[in-house]
Parts: C-alpha cells; sequence; structure tokens
C-alpha cells in the first residue's frame, strides 16, 4: 500500500506537482500540463496538489502513528524547510546538467568549469546537510528518535523513486533537450 501511494506521488510530482507537505524535498519539474507555463497553476494542479498532500499526509500521519499536535508540527517544519531544499535541489539539478555537457565535450572540456562544478556540488552538499541538522532538531522537539528515524526513511524512500523517475524520463529525452535548466539565483 506504502509502495502504491508513494508511486502514485512520484509519477504525479513529476507531472507536475511542486509541493508535498509532508515530503517537501522534491524539486519542482521542467514542464507542466500541455500549453501551460512551467509551473502554472492551474485550477486541476491545484486540486491535484491538494489530494496528494492528504494522501501522503495520511501515510506519515499513520507510518509515524502522528497525534493531531504532532502532525500539525510538521507540517510547520516541512513549510520552513521546503523552499530552501526545493532551491538545493534546483541548483544541483542545474549544475549536474552543466556538468555532464561539459564532460560530454571529452578532451575539449573546459578544466575550471568543471572544477567550478565540483566545487558547487561539493557546496550543495554541505548546504543540505546544514538543512538536515537543523531540521532534526526541530523534530526533536516533538518526535521520538524512531519516528524521526521512520520519517527519514519515508523522505529517503521518496526521494529514490523520483530519482529513479527522473532518470528514466531524462533517459527518454531527446539529447539536445536534456540541457535547458534555469541557472541556479
Amino acid at each position: 500500500m506504502t509502495r502504491r501511494i508513494l508511486t502514485i506521488v512520484a509519477v504525479a510530482m513529476l507531472a507536475g506537482v511542486t509541493s508535498v507537505v509532508a515530503q517537501q524535498d522534491a524539486p519542482p519539474p521542467a514542464a507542466d500540463t500541455a500549453g501551460a507555463a512551467p509551473n502554472a497553476q492551474t485550477p486541476e494542479r491545484r486540486q491535484l496538489e491538494q489530494q496528494l498532500r492528504l494522501r501522503l499526509g495520511e501515510v506519515v500521519r499513520r507510518q509515524l502513528q502522528l497525534s493531531d499536535q504532532q502532525y500539525a508540527q510538521l507540517q510547520a517544519v516541512n513549510k520552513r524547510y521546503e523552499a530552501p531544499r526545493r532551491d538545493l535541489n534546483q541548483r544541483e539539478r542545474y549544475l549536474r546538467l552543466s556538468l555532464r555537457a561539459e564532460l560530454q565535450l571529452g578532451d575539449k572540456a573546459d578544466q575550471e568549469k568543471v572544477g567550478g562544478y565540483l566545487d558547487q556540488m561539493n557546496e550543495i552538499q554541505q548546504s543540505r546537510l546544514q538543512i538536515f541538522r537543523e531540521e532534526q532538531k526541530d523534530l526533536s522537539g516533538f518526535l521520538t528518535p524512531v519516528q524521526r528515524a521512520k520519517y527519514a526513511a519515508l523522505q529517503e524512500q521518496l526521494r529514490k523513486r523520483l530519482t529513479q523517475m527522473r532518470q528514466r524520463q531524462v533517459e527518454r529525452q531527446p539529447r539536445g533537450a536534456r540541457i535547458n535548466a534555469r541557472p541556479p539565483r
């Protein structure tokens, strides 16, 4: 059951969902519904997001056996870390695509660019670790260590599924269409 819900959530996120309350760290996809601008908030999309939030929230609530108060606190913590995580993920995606493009040049790859990309990837990982530490500190105020561990496992499971699905999506794209991500802010 959990696996099925995670699959549904992952597919929907790839189709245009930018924010899931209980699992906030997936970056928004580059494209949205047909004919709409990227990340456009259509009524259908808002409704889908709300349904996914509710479903995923129920999975998290049930798996962690959260009280109403704990669940409300978890939502507040997720909201606090959603934007920084999303920004990191977008920056990382852009850097990975840029690095891949540069490495495809073979011997003509710009050494300085590659070094800069690697340095920036390291900075992103350090920032991600700092966010995780801060989030864990916040979560420790109302979740038990076992609940925090289960929650981290749920997050990781979703993250892996999203990564796999994104990778399959990238592999299906024509080669020239792969690098049209926006640069980091």
